[in-house]
């Protein structure tokens, strides 16, 4: 913990928990050896950082990679769970549809099938991409501010509540309601080319498709809701009814069961509890 920047020493722990998971299960992982290259190359990523951003000191390009490195590191570890989490364990997605039907009657995607027009369809998957926009805007808005504190908290915040959805993908595997409902539906998401463009995108570069459990949208959007909140007041007045939209539209564009979202809010909450406590004890213990 002396070694590691608080957020740092998140991804190395993870990292650890994700090597010898593989190593773990290699008789059940295809490309086990892979992933166990993938995760080595990565350690040795973060390290080239440190050692970069250390001798850099704060500023400089190398504490500029280093300050911003979460976010590649979130990026590439996702892409890895794709290789991992379908031979793990079956998937749940008849037990969340389950739990969907006995807490409403019906299944919410398919019910919503009746507020299906191309303008919403269009404004929905504008609502669903913001998603990967928001983190990266309240933390480049802290950054260029100077206020590298705040910056860094919410990196470490952001990070946390990542991994630990990424440990939810793992214990609860499930590919959600467009792949598993798609005899129920009898309406098509219609949209411009836009929502095509965004559908596409998304199947394409999107490795990991057991994502559903919890809602990582609903949660990191929360989660960014309370931290501009916190930090920048007119961010948070911008965002809140862009969030709005992108929980709603986790749900329209049929990417997940309810159940989920109550998943990731419940995360959401434990994670802005539980996280800052957590980033004040690492830089204590880092200090002595």
């Amino acid at each position: 913990m002396k070694r590691f920047a608080p957020t740092e020493g998140l991804t190395f722990f993870f990292l650890i928990g994700l090597f010898l998971l593989t190593l773990f299960f290699r008789g059940q992982i295809p490309l086990w050896r892979s992933q166990l290259l993938f995760y080595t190359l990565l350690f040795g990523l973060l390290f080239v950082l440190k050692i970069s951003s250390d001798r850099k000191g704060s500023g400089g390009t190398g504490g500029l990679l280093n300050d911003f490195s979460p976010v590649a590191f979130i990026i590439m570890i996702y892409q890895s769970l794709g290789n991992m989490i379908q031979h793990l364990q079956p998937d749940i997605d008849p037990h969340l549809i389950r739990i969907d039907f006995l807490l409403f009657g019906a299944h919410p995607t398919v019910w919503m099938e009746r507020w299906i027009t191309p303008w919403f369809t269009d404004l929905m998957s504008l609502a669903y991409i913001s998603y990967y926009f928001l983190p990266v805007i309240l933390a480049v808005t802290l950054y260029l501010k100077g206020r590298k504190e705040e910056f860094r908290q919410t990196m470490f915040i952001l990070t946390f509540g990542y991994y630990l959805s990424f440990i939810g993908y793992i214990l609860f595997p499930a590919i959600g309601p467009r792949f598993t409902q798609i005899h129920l539906y009898s309406v098509p998401l219609e949209g411009s080319f836009f929502s095509d463009f965004v559908r596409d995108l998304l199947n394409a570069i999107e490795h990991n498709k057991r994502d559903c459990m919890p809602s990582g949208h609903t949660q990191i959007a929360l989660m960014v809701v309370f931290l501009a909140r916190r930090y920048e007041k007119t961010i948070f007045y911008l965002f809140l009814p862009i969030v709005c939209g992108l929980i709603l539209s986790t749900l329209y564009l049929r990417y997940h069961y309810v159940i989920d979202l109550i998943a990731g809010a419940a995360l959401a909450i434990g994670c802005v509890l539980i996280a800052p406590s957590l980033y004040r004890m690492w830089k204590v213990e880092s200090r002595k």
